[in-house]
């Protein structure tokens, strides 16, 4: 239940953005586009705040790779709740740890989406993110041909893109956007 508690998950590069989430109410954050030095930051604020959750893009982290070798480095010394990647063989070592995978795949023709559903058999992923996140036919396409629980990513800046990756039937949306994370904490606020 990482990504269904909150409306817009949000993506930060570094430990400055992720304590400014967490202290506006965000309770699963993705660390991307970082170095290993922000990881070790972010790392230590999560020690702190019981019950946040890192979600990290291997695929962005500078200084890591997308090798089982990598993701036993993470599940050993950082933990993180979820392992987001593009990669079959990370998605395969982060379940194998016990850690909430996440394949993303980016699907922009029928090309790319046979590719990626090749790829979510050979991972069996807990999630599936679709990049760019922005065309409801690919999450419904996506969601019915796995029968997984689809994330929206990428390129996702206003409301109405948000609104139209949820009635597409997206699980979760990671954004990189400060006001849409606002605008979720609120809207959480007023559901419970």
């Amino acid at each position: 239940m990482l990504f269904e508690n909150q409306r817009v998950t949000p993506s930060v590069s570094g430990a400055g953005e992720f304590m400014k989430a967490a202290l506006e109410g965000a309770e699963a954050i993705v660390l991307a586009q970082s170095s290993m030095e922000e990881l070790v930051k972010v790392h230590k604020i999560c020690r702190r705040r019981p019950g946040m959750k890192l979600l990290l893009h291997l695929d962005s982290m500078k200084g890591l790779s997308k090798t089982p070798e990598a993701v036993s480095f993470l599940a050993g010394y950082i933990k993180p709740d979820a392992l987001i990647t593009s990669s079959p063989q990370a998605a395969v070592e982060a379940r194998r740890h016990g850690i909430t995978s996440v394949l993303r795949c980016f699907a922009f023709d029928e090309e790319s989406i046979d590719s990626s559903l090749k790829l979510i058999e050979r991972a069996n992923p807990d999630y599936v993110q679709v990049v760019p996140g922005v065309i409801p036919v690919t999450i419904r396409l996506m969601r019915a041909k796995t029968g997984l629980p689809v994330l929206a990513g990428g390129l996702i800046r206003t409301d109405a893109d948000v609104c139209r990756a949820e009635k597409a039937g997206a699980t979760g949306i990671t954004s990189s956007c400060p006001d849409l994370w606002q605008a979720a904490y609120v809207s959480r606020a007023k559901r419970s």
